[in-house]
Order: structure tokens, then sequence, then C-alpha cells
């Protein structure tokens, strides 16, 4: 019967697998598409995708509208993420930091506005605003970058953001 220890090491091998590499994969995928890893629901293309929308000021604008009613709440009327309503332990993030605009673009920002997610939670709109409305919010957003309130001189002379 020695067949038998080897049919075990096997099968035990093949359970291993089938345990472990998803795990393996899902790393990799979360890794590749910007937000995936923080539990965002963002389709692999999103990087790439640009708004439909023309950006012009009345879009901006009507961005700004909705931001108001429904981002300023967490994110703060200014974009650094102090609202009223934002939860102390998860932060919303700092929409004035021009450096985050390489991890957010366009699409990846749709997205997180268009879908939301559970936790730390922020509301989905898809169910409150056309995508139209969501692209306007994402154009007002990139207005907010750099805008934030200048802190003291950083070293070097330069003023440095919150």
């Amino acid at each position: 019967m020695k067949a038998e220890p080897r049919t075990r090491i096997l099968l035990i091998a093949a359970v291993a697998w089938a345990l472990f590499a998803p795990l393996t994969t899902a790393g990799h995928v979360e890794e590749q598409t910007p937000g995936r890893a923080e539990g965002w629901l963002i389709p692999e293309t999103a990087a790439t995708e640009r708004s439909p929308v023309p950006v012009t000021a009345a879009m901006i604008e009507k961005g700004k509208s909705f931001y108001l009613s429904k981002c300023r709440r967490c994110h703060g009327q200014d974009g650094t993420g102090r609202g009223p309503d934002a939860d102390p332990a998860h932060a919303p993030s700092d929409l004035t930091d021009a450096r985050r605009a390489s991890r957010n673009p366009d699409g990846v920002m749709f997205y997180k506005i268009w879908n939301g997610r559970a936790n730390p939670r922020m509301p989905a709109m898809k169910s409150e605003i056309s995508q139209a409305d969501v692209w306007a919010i994402v154009s007002y957003i990139k207005t907010l970058r750099n805008q934030g309130p200048l802190q003291d001189k950083a070293p070097g002379g330069s003023h440095r953001r919150r």
C-alpha cells in the first residue's frame, strides 16, 4: 500500500492549493487596481476612464452643488476630510492633496463615488444621482487639489499644505 501515503499527500496539497491560491491571486489583482485593497468596487479599466461629459464652468458649479449637499458632511467644506460627520476612527480622504491624484485618476474617483463602500462607510451615489452628476462631482473635486489651507513654511522655504 505504498500508494496510500502518496495519495494522501497529493490530496493535502490539492486542498491547500484550493484554499490559498485565491488569496494570492486576489492580492495580485488588488495591487494592480487602484482602490481595490481598501474595499472599493472599482473595475480594472477605471484608471483610464475619462468623463464622457465635457468639463465646463457650469459643470464644475453643478459638481460643487452636489459636493456640498452629498460630500461636505464628511469631507468638509474645503475637502480636507474634516467635515462634521467625519468618522474620527476612519478619517475621510483629504481631497486637496494633489499627491493622491495619481492613485485616484478620474475613473477611480468616479467609481468610488458611484459605488461607495461598506467599511469604512462611504455612501454610494448610484441610487441618488446620475452618472453625469457624479462626473460633475469628480470635476469639482479636481479643483480642490492644492487648494487646502496653508500651514507654516516647510523646510526649504516653500509652503506646506495640510
